[in-house]
């Protein structure tokens, strides 16, 4: 019975990081701004990677390509997706949602397996999904904050050079 959770939970968490990744990539293509875009193309490679990595972990563990589940107990509740005009602050904030969704998603992954390499592997993404939750909450925090005041004089390389 344990068994198949694990496999249910691996299927789910398969599927969610390709949505993940297709996610990213769509808010990229919103993007004006080329940073932005980076962040987030870099972003979609980051789940594909985690895709690719419980993809061929679960091969290796069941010897057969997985369902794709997108339903269940452990399905992740879909964020909103941002509107075609949202700003930066909006997407970051449905990132967020979701990040931290990801990170309670496998850290609950983590608490009910038992088997070493799950564990290993559900500790590894609860992690990386909890670091990029703080990455964009950080993110967040300096963009929602006052804004800094320098006098000119404070600021470097603004003499005059005659």
């Amino acid at each position: 019975m344990m068994m198949n959770d694990i496999k249910s939970i691996l299927e789910t968490a398969i599927s969610e990081e390709v949505k993940a990744s297709r996610f990213y990539s769509h808010l990229a293509l919103q993007m004006e701004d080329r940073g932005a875009r980076l962040k987030f193309e870099v972003m979609a490679a980051i789940e594909l990677r985690h895709y690719e990595c419980l993809l061929s972990y679960y091969q290796e563990k069941f010897q057969q390509s997985p369902v794709m589940q997108e339903s269940g107990e452990w399905k992740i509740i879909r964020p909103e997706i941002p509107h075609r005009t949202a700003s930066f602050g909006e997407a970051i904030k449905i990132i967020m949602d979701t990040e931290w969704r990801a990170y309670n998603f496998y850290k609950k992954a983590l608490e009910i397996s038992v088997d070493e390499n799950d564990q290993k592997i559900f500790k590894t993404l609860a992690d990386m999904e909890l670091s990029h939750y703080e990455q964009f909450r950080t993110e967040y925090n300096y963009m929602t904050e006052s804004i800094v005041r320098f006098a000119s004089e404070d600021i470097p390389w603004m003499m005059e050079v005659y």
